[in-house]
């Protein structure tokens, strides 16, 4: 016992002593504004970042030894004046729980010491957050499965304690930032599953709250139903700040000086406009979430604060001293700054052509910076490309930062004849690139700092590529499989086969995050990887780009002379991009064709089939001749990508063709198909992904792409569908979600995710505020 004193002794001493240190080296004071939520009784697997009231009972006991804890206004007072004691603590609540009340006063009291809460007012007495009745009910289904897609959410196992808590965090962030009806549907249906709800209980009563303002505690505002500010009209937003404000004023008799943002995550949760709000209303300071400990120079109302998370009372302290010292700050502290950067690492990249791929890399490059990221791209040298087209490259947001390392492609460089050694094309033939690229990737990234790395699959030298830069610099990395790296079929080669299990293998245990475009695609890899934590896998679908549509469309309103324009008496179904000869075979569905022609349905006056940009054009025509089509469907020629989209709005119908091979894979065209708003048929394999994206649409005109029988009697009833205006069209919420700006959205929450210290794990898992 008297060596445990004393190594508590000596801690103390060293705590001060170099807290002191801190301070006499810093040029401005500092304060940590530490915050909590809930305390519980007792810990809770499902509330793992909430502290029992034994960990709370040490972590003030060491605040109350080792440091100057201030009450929050006299902090900020302090800060203005620039007379902040050392080691200066503030020690803050979210919210509004009774247990604030009920287990943290008599702690605060014991050790005397001034505490801020910052409650909204719709819960006072009754009700609960949403966030608590969503992990309540979590914790109460039944083992099983849980299919939530009725309400978007998915189908989840639910056997283990773990499952519930991997789930209570999906099922939280998936509903943060949906509208309030919306998170209410969510609740609604996991509270009806789980046979009950969680009932009033957590929350403060009013009385509960005078008593805590008369026992010293401070109280702020902090909104009335806790709403993502971002997300609401402004004066919606102006009323919950003002309300929550005069409620709480009436119940406690005195004025409000403080307020907290809910969430609290700058330019993401509040901006500018909220921080004006909370101005005019009255408030002194406001405070976000951000990372790290307030200086004088800070905005007074975006002021950092937030919550070590450390579990023992030596690095718990640690933590608020590194803070102190001005360092492991994290998170956007300011408005004006807030774009982090990333890096990201694509092959398919404009002037690139041959392949659809570019549109995902260069999607996410043009509306990263519309939430808070800025791109840089590492590609290719243009010299590596077979098929070139430059008008995309104008796309690029002005400023974009884009190296092209030199690479070669072994087929066209160093090939004989089309043939060359395969030891010079492991893992692909374009394994040059990464020998230019990891140098370059590494100034990039000395020079201008991203917070994330991101690379793309296919080509597989991105992903060593990205591999490299991980391992030399230890950022977070999103590695995106647009398609599995591994197939039954690809790759045949044995050797290249061996090197691609081995980069799958590397990518999946050193990514943060692995990223597919389906969901089936990744499930197969959380099946192939039991070991790996499911929360690593994520799906970000491809989508469709609105400013493209936007010239598209009044291309198509002026009747743009580069396009074929379509006679309104003609039935024209368009399939726009690459087929082959396995996986897109066309040749059932010009036998379909030719059995209609024969029985006198359609003829070429009345009905014709544009194939753009097919691929092949000596194999379709050869088709076209062996069917005697000729007349009825047409070999296209490319056109740039613009005046492909406008094609797709004067047609009357859309062809998707997507057979077996490409089960897991669904293409990126099916989401212009759907911004198109034309009626859709599709050539498919029944049990693949791409057929159950249409069903989901409400598609139903499909057909099994190798049976000619088959297509034959879905064409005819598809055909008789477009004659009196009855088919299918994409309804407004398919169209929303399949825009490329919603995707890039989701990416910037998985950098943000990605990019948290990874020491806090277990508070992102819960973080709900």
């Amino acid at each position: 016992m008297a060596a445990h004193k004393q190594n508590a002794l000596l801690s103390s001493q060293f705590i001060r002593s170099i807290g002191n240190r801190i301070a006499q080296l810093s040029s401005e004071g500092r304060v940590c504004i530490i915050t909590y939520h809930r305390i519980l009784e007792h810990a809770d697997p499902l509330l793992e970042s909430e502290p029992d009231v034994s960990t709370f009972y040490w972590q003030m006991k060491a605040l109350a030894r080792n440091f100057n804890v201030l009450p929050l206004f006299d902090a900020i007072t302090a800060l203005k004046e620039g007379r902040v004691p050392p080691r200066a603590v503030c020690i803050s609540f979210d919210d509004g729980y009774r247990s604030t009340h009920d287990l943290a006063l008599p702690i605060l009291q014991e050790f005397n010491l001034p505490a801020t809460i910052f409650v909204t007012t719709a819960y006072l007495g009754e009700g609960n957050m949403w966030n608590d009745r969503i992990i309540e009910a979590i914790r109460r289904v039944p083992n099983g499965e849980l299919d939530l897609r009725d309400i978007a959410m998915g189908v989840h196992q639910v056997h283990t304690m773990q499952d519930r808590h991997q789930l209570v965090k999906k099922i939280n962030d998936d509903s943060k930032y949906l509208s309030a009806d919306g998170r209410l549907n969510v609740i609604r249906k996991l509270e009806k599953l789980a046979g009950d709800n969680l009932g009033a209980g957590l929350m403060l009563t009013r009385e509960m709250l005078v008593n805590l303002s008369n026992s010293g505690v401070e109280i702020g505002g902090h909104t009335i139903t806790h709403p993502i500010l971002t997300k609401l009209e402004d004066d919606v937003a102006r009323y919950e700040i003002v309300q929550n404000k005069k409620v709480l004023e009436e119940i406690i008799g005195k004025p409000l000086r403080l307020f907290a943002y809910p969430n609290g995550k700058v330019g993401k949760d509040f901006d500018g406009r909220h921080m004006t709000m909370v101005r005019e209303a009255g408030y002194v300071a406001a405070f976000s979430t951000a990372m790290g400990a307030a200086v004088k120079t800070d905005n007074f109302f975006q002021i950092p604060r937030s919550r070590p998370w450390d579990t023992t009372p030596f690095m718990f302290q640690l933590r608020l001293l590194r803070w102190l010292a001005g360092f492991g700050s994290h998170g956007n502290t300011n408005i004006e700054e807030l774009k982090k950067r990333a890096l990201l690492i694509a092959f398919h990249f404009p002037p690139q052509s041959a392949s659809s791929g570019i549109q995902r890399t260069l999607s996410f490059t043009r509306n990263l910076p519309e939430w808070g990221w800025e791109p840089m791209v590492l590609s290719a040298h243009p010299m590596a490309y077979e098929q070139k087209n430059s008008s995309q490259v104008n796309q690029l947001p002005a400023g974009t930062i884009v190296k092209r390392s030199y690479a070669l492609d072994a087929k066209r460089h160093l090939g004989i004849a089309g043939r060359y050694p395969e030891i010079i094309a492991l893992p692909d033939r374009w394994i040059s690139w990464l020998f230019s690229a990891v140098p370059v990737g590494l100034m990039l990234i000395r020079r201008y700092r991203p917070e994330v790395i991101w690379s793309t699959f296919p080509i597989s030298t991105a992903h060593l590529i990205g591999l490299c830069l991980q391992r030399l610099t230890g950022l977070p990395w999103i590695a995106d499989f647009r398609d599995p790296m591994l197939q039954p079929e690809y790759p045949k080669n044995k050797l290249q086969r061996k090197m691609y299990q081995w980069i799958e293998r590397q990518t999946i245990r050193h990514c943060t995050k692995a990223m597919f475009t389906t969901r089936s695609a990744m499930q197969s890899y959380q099946q192939r990887f039991p070991d790996v934590a499911k929360g690593k896998f994520v799906v970000i679908e491809n989508g469709y780009d609105e400013d493209g549509f936007a010239a598209a469309e009044l291309a198509a309103k002026q009747a743009a002379k580069s396009v074929t324009l379509i006679p309104d008496n003609k039935i024209t179904l368009l399939h726009s991009g690459v087929l082959y000869t396995e996986g897109r075979d066309p040749s059932a569905f010009f036998a379909a064709i030719s059995s209609l022609k024969s029985q006198g349905e359609i003829d070429p006056e009345h009905f014709q089939v544009i194939l753009r940009a097919p691929g092949d054009d000596a194999y379709f025509q050869d088709l076209i001749q062996q069917y005697g089509l000729e007349g009825i469907v047409h070999v296209a020629a490319p056109v740039p990508y613009r005046e492909a989209l406008a094609e797709m709005l004067q047609v009357q119908g859309l062809l998707l063709f997507q057979g077996t091979p490409f089960n897991r894979q669904i293409p990126a065209k099916i989401y212009e198909y759907f911004r198109a708003r034309k009626p859709i048929f599709g050539l498919l394999d029944p049990a693949g992904d791409t057929a159950s994206a249409l069903k989901v649409a409400g598609f139903h005109d499909l057909a099994e792409m190798n049976s000619a029988e088959a297509i034959t009697l879905a064409l005819r009833a598809f055909i008789k569908k477009l004659r009196l205006g009855q088919a299918h069209l994409a309804d407004d919420s398919v169209v929303q979600a399949s825009s490329r700006k919603h995707r890039a959205r989701q990416l910037a929450q998985i950098f943000a995710e990605a990019s948290e210290p990874s020491g806090n794990s277990a508070f992102i898992i819960s973080e709900h505020h």
